[in-house]
């Protein structure tokens, strides 16, 4: 696993224990790279869906799934075809949540 994929994984983990905001950890240089890139298009989905997951328990739980398949391909270096495959709009292909 490579530097970016561990910052990456740490930081979208605290975002998902509700510690750090998505739009800090995407704005912040460290996470900058491939992986932050192939995942970007489904992480604007989850920045901006916070209102719907703040009303709509089944999809909180589908987006905070998808985050946790995301942070355990980042985990497991996963590469960034993979890591692109997390939309955050439904249950994603690749690794199973």
């Amino acid at each position: 696993m490579t530097k970016t994929n561990e910052a990456l994984a740490a930081e979208l983990q605290r975002v998902l224990d509700g510690v750090a905001k998505l739009q800090d950890v995407l704005d912040n240089p460290v996470n900058q790279g491939d992986e932050l890139q192939s995942c970007f298009h489904g992480l604007q989905h989850f920045l901006a869906d916070e209102d719907i997951r703040a009303k709509d328990g089944e999809y909180r739980q589908m987006q905070e799934a998808e985050m946790r398949k995301l942070i355990r391909l980042l985990r497991s270096g996963a590469d960034c075809s993979l890591l692109s495959t997390v939309h955050f709009l439904g249950t994603s292909g690749g690794a199973k949540a």
